[in-house]
């Protein structure tokens, strides 16, 4: 951190205080669509999806951490909820006694193939139908901007285009 800090204009201000509350927004928008349509959360669908993109819908515990940025207890909590609720399965890795993969079980599948369309649906309503296809790139750099920063690394900012 700088010796002093570099106060946010009453525009930057506004605009963090906007970015928060609609992240605040989406996620409930979100949240409140998954569970009406599949009876499932955010956390759920996120762990689903990354299980049906992976080869044999499977993948390492370690890799559904690297996957959605999760931290290894987060990941194994959620993933003991899922495994009671029936939507994924746990098994111990091949060659590895220590490691767990983590299976999307048949009915994992189905929750998700029920909530896919109303939640493409519910993300078209809540973000695309407001943004301009051509503002896409733009903002696409801001969010990896974002993403790319690391909580306490001391980095400069980059010059706004």
């Amino acid at each position: 951190m700088t010796a002093e800090p570099r106060w946010l204009s009453d525009e930057e201000q506004a605009f963090w205080r906007l970015l928060l509350a609609a992240d605040r927004t989406l996620e409930r928008v979100v949240d409140t669509a998954l569970n009406e349509s599949a009876d499932l959360s955010s956390p759920e669908f996120a762990v689903l999806v990354t299980l049906s993109e992976a080869e044999d819908r499977r993948l390492r515990l370690r890799e559904v951490c690297a996957e959605l940025g999760w931290d290894r207890s987060r990941t194994s909590h959620q993933i003991t909820r899922m495994e009671r609720r029936g939507l994924v399965s746990k098994e111990k890795s091949p060659g590895d006694a220590r490691g767990v993969m983590v299976c999307l079980t048949e009915r994992g599948m189905t929750h998700l193939e029920q909530a896919a369309p109303d939640h493409v649906e519910t993300v078209r309503r809540a973000v695309f139908d407001h943004l301009a296809p051509a503002d896409i790139p733009a903002i696409s750099r801001f969010f990896e901007g974002i993403l790319a920063v690391e909580a306490n690394d001391d980095v400069d900012a980059p010059a706004a285009n």
